[in-house]
């Protein structure tokens, strides 16, 4: 894997905006299903500030880069505003109001990375593939309440990555064993990116089932 730190053209001039435009959402009822239900709407609007400051419920992606048995991890920058320092998925950002899931796990990929999708298509095996969407009550933990729209993307076993990160956001990157990664996010270690149980257990099973 070859990364760079300094030459990614889609990289962002900050960690995160305060102003960014989020589009808020109902809370999760209790029986939702990530693998059927999606997000609802209140029809309302909050900056970033507001709606983490406040709990108010919005969107996020995560995308999962894949190859063979192994899984890309990304450090996250000391300039985060929730999980500074820690170990994350390959690539995530939250949905600005106007904008699709999908529309924006290709830019973040873009953004934290400098991988251009559209123009890859040959390194990966297939597209984004949108797995299912988990609610996430992080506020208490340090994060916020987002309704995670979790992507996963195959690499081809002959391919390798070539990184430009975008280091406002991401400081490092690294692959890991996928089973040690769910070990780990299973058992809450503090170096990584708190993850539900709902959330472990689906990305586990799509992995083993859908990427086997």
């Amino acid at each position: 894997m070859d990364v760079s730190k300094d030459t990614n053209p889609y990289a962002c001039d900050e960690a995160q905006s305060p102003t960014e435009l989020f589009e808020i959402m109902n809370p999760p009822p209790v029986n939702f299903d990530p693998y059927n239900d999606k997000p609802v709407s209140t029809n309302s609007f909050a900056t970033r500030a507001d709606a983490h400051a406040k709990g108010l419920w919005h969107c996020s992606v995560h995308v999962w880069i894949v190859k063979s048995s192994s899984i890309l991890l990304q450090k996250r920058s000391m300039n985060k505003d929730t999980f500074p320092g820690r170990w994350d998925i390959s690539s995530a950002g939250h949905i600005e109001a106007g904008k699709s899931p999908l529309e924006t796990a290709y830019a973040e990929v873009a953004e934290e990375l400098g991988i251009d999708l559209q123009g890859n298509t040959n390194i990966f095996n297939g597209g984004l593939q949108c797995a299912f969407i988990i609610p996430a009550e992080q506020l208490p933990l340090g994060g916020c309440n987002a309704y995670e729209h979790v992507y996963f993307l195959a690499l081809n076993e002959d391919s390798d990555l070539k990184l430009s990160l975008g280091t406002e956001e991401v400081t490092d990157v690294s692959w890991m064993e996928t089973e040690e990664v769910i070990e780990l996010l299973r058992s809450g270690d503090e170096k990584f990116a708190p993850r539900s149980k709902q959330y472990v257990n689906a990305m586990e099973r799509y992995i083993k089932t859908t990427l086997k």
